[in-house]
């Protein structure tokens, strides 16, 4: 016998869309989901813990705890214990996977001895399972419900994480698009990494000799011995734009990323 994959849900294509809006497979900060790990293995004794969401193709793990430094960060879908848990909004708990016909003739029973799994699936306030929030330990276990409760609470939690970011990524791509859309209006020859550089002059980050003369040129600032400060011109385009002091910081670090930046000026362009 050979483990068998479990069912594609009905609802995969609107679920994997869910999971591509959430924009955390490309670039993960595993940083902001380690404490989820964390508590995951408090809670319940379990010596691991991981976290991760499931698109069509494969599973990628946003956090982990308790894993070999070798294993790798992604596994094909249809080798995971996971998919077993995208269609559903309960926990799955397996106290002992050796009895269970969908998981004993898996790799992780057969060859690294897991005995117990519980998976607490990641649901997005639309009703769409991302991905799961697991534990697992190589001897049976069974939770509490009172620690079943806790780890669904924990869940939610990360689901709601995920949600949140998306809206601000999303207010944050707006106020950029509105702010650079008024520079624009004014200079309207200004390429993108120009916008940025006068940017980062108002809210007084780094630029660099050839930056500062630049902005001198457009006006906005005037040489001193320390450099260059904002000029009249420069205080009237700040007041103008009505800056925005951490959208700025955001539009700094897209910087690096001119793609990005094409693309919201694509977005003010039409």
């Amino acid at each position: 016998m050979s483990f068998q994959p479990a069912q594609i849900p009905n609802n995969d294509n609107k679920r994997v869309e869910a999971v591509h809006r959430v924009d955390v497979i490309e670039e993960i900060d595993s940083k902001l989901y380690e404490i989820f790990c964390f508590l995951a293995k408090e809670i319940t004794g379990c010596p691991v813990s991981w976290t991760g969401v499931i698109d069509s193709e494969k599973q990628v793990m946003l956090a982990r705890d308790g894993f070999p430094d070798d294993v790798p960060n992604e596994m094909p879908r249809n080798q995971t214990l996971c998919q077993f848990a995208l269609e559903r909004k309960q926990p799955l708990i397996i106290n002992n996977m050796v009895k269970d016909t969908r998981f004993r003739y898996h790799p992780a029973v057969t060859d690294f001895g897991v005995r117990f799994y519980a998976a607490f699936p990641i649901v997005t306030s639309d009703g769409y399972t991302l991905g799961t929030l697991c534990v697992s330990d190589n001897k049976v276990r069974k939770l509490t419900k009172h620690k079943i409760s806790l780890l669904m609470g924990l869940a939610t939690k990360l689901a709601y994480q995920l949600e949140v970011q998306v809206s601000q990524r999303k207010g944050t791509a707006e106020s950029t698009i509105h702010i650079l859309n008024k520079l624009l209006l004014k200079y309207p020859d200004l390429k993108v990494l120009e916008a940025i550089s006068v940017l980062k002059f108002i809210i007084k980050d780094f630029i660099s000799l050839e930056e500062q003369k630049f902005i001198v040129k457009l006006g906005l600032g005037i040489n001193n011995n320390n450099g260059i400060e904002i000029s009249s011109n420069g205080k009237l385009l700040k007041k103008e734009l009505n800056l925005n002091i951490g959208t700025l910081k955001r539009v700094k670090n897209l910087s690096s990323n001119e793609d990005e930046l094409m693309n919201m000026l694509g977005q003010i362009k039409g």
